[in-house]
């Protein structure tokens, strides 16, 4: 049986209470990702996603008060292969520099990373599982970026729905599946 009890927490990673329903959009714009898409916004902006073994990184400025969120399917793109959003680091590429363009200073940056889960079975138990390929690359992108992770909730067998603030940087996440 899995933990359906989502949380909401701030990015820096206070908690700010446990709740059994997504936040409300209070006159926030309303964003969905599908895999291989990104979001930021200076303003309110309240960003949703399905999770897999993808992964979603959620960017938040806690000067500013804008963030962003993006939707990854593999964890690095390849020589040869076409530029995509599906992979982690071009997305997060992306993101990163939409966030900046928007007044977001790298110093007041916090991330939150979701995803990750092993949704298929392997064969060979002792393979890294494409979920833990995209969390480890979602985190080596925050170390080399100088982000701190502030939540993370990774892993796992199952998906998660994500629901993510840009203006307050709370974040909710239910495990589904």
């Amino acid at each position: 049986m899995t933990n359906s009890t989502p949380f909401l927490t701030q990015l820096d990673g206070t908690p700010s209470g446990l709740t059994s329903n997504a936040p409300a959009l209070k006159g926030r714009q309303s964003v969905y990702l599908l895999p291989g898409e990104f979001h930021a916004s200076a303003e309110p902006c309240q960003i949703r996603t399905i999770l897999g073994s993808c992964v979603s990184i959620c960017l938040w400025d806690v000067s500013h008060l804008a963030g962003g969120m993006n939707h990854f399917l593999l964890p690095a793109s390849r020589e040869g292969e076409p530029a995509s959003l599906r992979f982690g680091d071009l997305a997060t590429k992306a993101l990163l520099e939409k966030v900046l363009r928007l007044g977001c200073r790298l110093p007041n940056l916090r991330a939150k990373i979701f995803g990750g889960g092993s949704m298929f079975l392997n064969s060979n138990r002792r393979a890294i599982s494409l979920g833990e390929q995209n969390v480890a690359a979602a985190l080596a992108l925050m170390k080399n970026a100088r982000i701190p992770v502030s939540v993370q909730e990774t892993g796992g067998t199952h998906g998660r729905k994500v629901v993510f603030n840009t203006d307050d940087g709370t974040a909710w996440c239910r495990r589904i599946g």
